[in-house]
């Protein structure tokens, strides 16, 4: 088993920061997972509290001692909590990862995703030794695809009936980036 250990600072790229998760942001969790739109495409349930966000903080904290994700928040210069970032389903032997992410409503649409996208697949290419980072976009969220294609990856392909969403089957598109890609396309991409 391989346990992550973070980085002791944030991982930084213009007005996006990665960071640990603290305990403290709880409030700020159940706020921003109130949106209905975050609950529309990633699992987590509708009508989200803080007894969710501290369920989802103490996941994280297990998965990453377990060696299966590597958590981040996304936060603004002055430490306000703008969304999740996180590879998780680590597979060692392969040296793969999954990425996923979700931003607050107001934190959308300023680069913030595709920032943090980049910063930790850097992050895991370098520290974690991966070679290979995916990610899985329902059809139906173009905000989600613009974020990974931005982000340096490259579309794979569509997986027909993927994931059970909360509207039935989901069609996937696959999108992956290798080690050797990203530098070339995160210099490339707009913020």
């Amino acid at each position: 088993m391989t346990r992550i250990v973070l980085p002791g600072e944030p991982l930084v790229e213009d007005a996006t920061a990665l960071r640990p998760w603290r305990d403290s942001d709880v409030t700020a969790v159940a706020r921003a997972c109130c949106d209905p739109e975050i609950a529309r495409w990633t699992r987590i349930p509708e009508n989200y509290g803080e007894s969710d966000a501290r369920a989802f903080l103490l996941h994280r904290y297990d998965a990453m001692l377990a060696g299966t994700t590597a958590p981040f928040a996304v936060v603004s210069p002055q430490d306000q909590l703008l969304g999740s970032v996180a590879l998780m389903r680590m597979d060692w032997a392969h040296r793969r990862a999954e990425a996923g992410y979700w931003l607050a409503r107001e934190a959308r649409g300023r680069g913030h995703a595709t920032r943090g996208l980049r910063m930790i697949c850097a992050w895991g290419f370098a520290a974690l030794g991966l070679e290979r980072i995916c990610l899985y976009a329902a059809t139906g969220n173009q905000a989600s695809q613009r974020v990974a294609e931005r982000a340096g990856f490259i579309r794979e392909g569509v997986l027909r009936a993927y994931m059970r969403g909360k509207e039935g089957q989901y069609d996937m598109v696959a999108y992956a980036v290798l080690a050797d890609e990203l530098v070339g396309r995160a210099d490339e991409a707009p913020g």
